[in-house]
């Protein structure tokens, strides 16, 4: 099985033979892509109530002030050891 390397490398091949115009294009579909996966995602999301109900609870917490309830980007690196 191929390595996302791999398909990298073989992605950067093809793209040399590509004329502009096919480049272009070729730009556009990877966008188009990228904007399909991130739309997915987020349906993923949408889809699963139990992380809705719990982004609805934290945004409420921020709202309210309730700071304390959060975590800090420096803690959460702490916590994931990052």
């Amino acid at each position: 099985m191929a390595k996302i390397a791999d398909y990298r490398r073989k992605l950067l091949e093809e793209l040399e033979s590509l004329s502009e115009e096919r480049i272009k294009a070729l730009a556009d579909f990877a966008g188009y892509l990228r904007q399909r996966e991130e739309w997915e995602s987020t349906a993923e999301v949408l889809g699963n109530e139990e992380m809705v109900e719990e982004i609805s609870r934290s945004r409420e917490a921020w709202s309210e002030g309730r700071r304390e309830e959060f975590l800090s980007l420096d803690e959460l690196k702490a916590k994931l050891d990052v």
